[in-house]
């Protein structure tokens, strides 16, 4: 069964009147008719580009769905936090949103840091976190919780589509790593080291780097004195604009091969002619999806119409969680977090993009992940989010981590 995108039924009375908490959580439904949800975003720090993009998306579904009768009635109200990119504050948001605000349901982030801090609070809150823009495999694989969703390409789709794509002209040869060094960066390299190293790749080195460096230039001169077949960019936001901008003053963009394993819009805007010819993975493209399937034109024009830009990947995993859970309520007839957990396991639908489904065993989304190849900004038709051509779109479940070689624990129910 698919979801649709028009209004649930209303189940009066007994669910909007009153106040019903569950598991001792603050998931309160009251005479108001109003269901509180947190986004929780980076407005400040690194990754503020995105947090703000995400901000965007979740205000233009919680507007349309407020405008068509909300989520069985109740108007979406939402609580806004700033999360810096920085787990500590990422979770004491979370934490605030749901003690004072009575928040139900949390969502957002950029990193994995973050979602890693986020998610393990609510599990302990028994709050449903839809985990949005977190790419390291940990979310949902070594450090899975029960309460928490992760609708984005995770670090070993992305390697798996990019070594099916590039592995017969790239597997060989000598690579070197730039890598942030947190979870995310570390849970990237293991990946594609452990899928191109087989097929004849040799890693030279892999310099470490901490979240909000600016300064790229001792690691690119080793990069350069190396003489790399490919030089692989692990660096998210302003960190990866600003490093390969600095790859360019070193002549590595013309030297050598550069991967960036996941990209968005506004990476490939600050960097503008530098990415031609970058490779890289989103699980989203606007241009792409919006000419094949009428849920991306709908979404991609709405966001067109309301904010003068096109959405980043970023955007559409906020919008598209927004109306995941707004689904999960509706078929659950409750917003009791256990009834909506059972809902989305194992739930099929289609709405922006390829078909995808929420997998039982880790609340990981299986959908399809692009690989994509930056092309110059004079092939951008004026419009600098056209940043690439797609050169493959892998579907989900050729990508994803086998069930077999899962290390998630899920907590029972």
């Amino acid at each position: 069964m698919n979801d649709q995108l028009s209004r649930g039924r209303f189940v009066g009375g007994t669910l909007a009147a009153g106040a019903l908490a569950f598991g001792g959580a603050p998931y309160v439904m009251a005479a108001t008719k109003q269901i509180v949800i947190g986004l929780n975003v980076p407005q400040s720090g690194p990754y503020s580009d995105q947090g703000l993009d995400q901000l965007r998306a979740y205000h233009l579904a919680i507007d349309e769905i407020n405008a068509g009768g909300g989520i069985m009635g109740m108007t979406i109200v939402p609580t806004i936090g700033d999360d810096q990119t920085t787990a500590d504050v990422a979770r004491d948001s979370a934490q605030r949103m749901i003690e004072r605000d009575g928040a139900v349901m949390i969502t957002g982030g950029s990193s994995t840091g973050t979602a890693l801090a986020v998610s393990a609070l609510c599990q302990s809150k028994q709050t449903i976190f839809m985990a949005a823009l977190t790419h390291g495999d940990e979310t949902t694989n070594q450090n899975c919780h029960r309460h928490t969703f992760r609708r984005y390409n995770d670090a070993h789709m992305s390697a798996q589509s990019l070594a099916r794509t590039l592995v017969a002209k790239y597997g060989t040869g000598r690579w070197f790593h730039i890598t942030a060094d947190y979870a995310w960066g570390h849970s990237v390299y293991d990946n594609l080291t452990a899928v191109v190293e087989p097929k004849g790749a040799k890693t030279i080195d892999n310099v470490l780097l901490k979240l909000g460096t600016k300064d790229f230039s001792s690691a690119l001169a080793q990069a350069q004195a190396a003489k790399p077949d490919v030089l692989v960019i692990t660096e998210f936001g302003a960190d990866m604009v600003n490093c390969l901008n600095q790859a360019a003053q070193f002549g590595l963009t013309k030297s050598t091969k550069i991967l960036v394993p996941l990209v968005d819009e506004y990476m490939a805007r600050g960097t503008g002619d530098n990415f031609d010819n970058v490779v890289s993975t989103a699980p989203f493209f606007w241009k792409y999806h919006a000419a094949q399937y009428p849920g991306a034109r709908k979404f991609v024009d709405a966001f067109t119409a309301r904010y003068k830009t096109p959405p980043s990947n970023g955007a559409e995993v906020a919008y598209v969680d927004i109306y995941q859970y707004k689904s999960a309520v509706e078929r659950a007839g409750t917003i009791n977090p256990d009834a909506i957990i059972d809902k989305l396991e194992g739930w099929h639908f289609q709405m922006t993009k390829e078909p995808e489904y929420w997998r039982k065993e880790d609340h990981q989304g299986v959908n399809s992940c692009l690989v994509l190849e930056g092309i110059p900004t004079a092939d951008r038709g004026g419009d600098v989010f056209n940043f690439a051509k797609v050169l493959e779109v892998h579907p989900g479940e050729n990508v994803v981590q086998p069930l077999a070689g899962l290390a998630c624990k899920m907590e029972p129910a």
